[in-house]
């Protein structure tokens, strides 16, 4: 049972991919419970609820993950359209795009701080610099 037990855990470390190993562990967990005649009905209800946690711990990370995966996406995206709009490369920014930059940055983080909507502090109007 220990054996299985360790898998489940390090299954869930694991890439997605490797969903079905821990699916396959925890199949098998399930199986040696109603087989098991030695453990008392607290320590089965106890495994039963680990395996319920294990499986909603699971469906957490994979939420998680694909919301990460977005934001990477994102992220990616706006960095390879700020350059190609910008006319400017990684290895050579323009000083005062990056000053623009940097002072956007702080004055929605500082919004942020202060509890303004997440939602609208982008939307708020600024003179630009590229745009002069």
């Amino acid at each position: 049972m220990r054996t299985a037990w360790a898998a489940v855990g390090e299954a869930a470390g694991e890439v997605p991919a490797k969903r079905v190993a821990s699916d396959a562990v925890t199949a098998e967990i399930d199986a040696l419970l109603a087989e098991d005649s030695e453990l008392s009905d607290s320590a089965r209800a106890a495994v039963s609820n680990l395996l319920r946690r294990h499986r909603l711990l699971e469906g957490e990370l994979a939420r998680q993950r694909s919301l990460l995966q977005e934001w990477i996406l994102s992220q990616l995206t706006y960095k390879t359209l700020y350059y190609q709009y910008s006319g400017q490369s990684p290895q050579a920014p323009r000083v005062e795009l990056m000053r623009e930059k940097e002072a956007v940055r702080r004055r929605i983080r500082e919004q942020l701080q202060a509890g303004a909507d997440y939602l609208a502090t982008p939307d708020e109007a600024t003179r630009s610099l590229s745009s002069s």
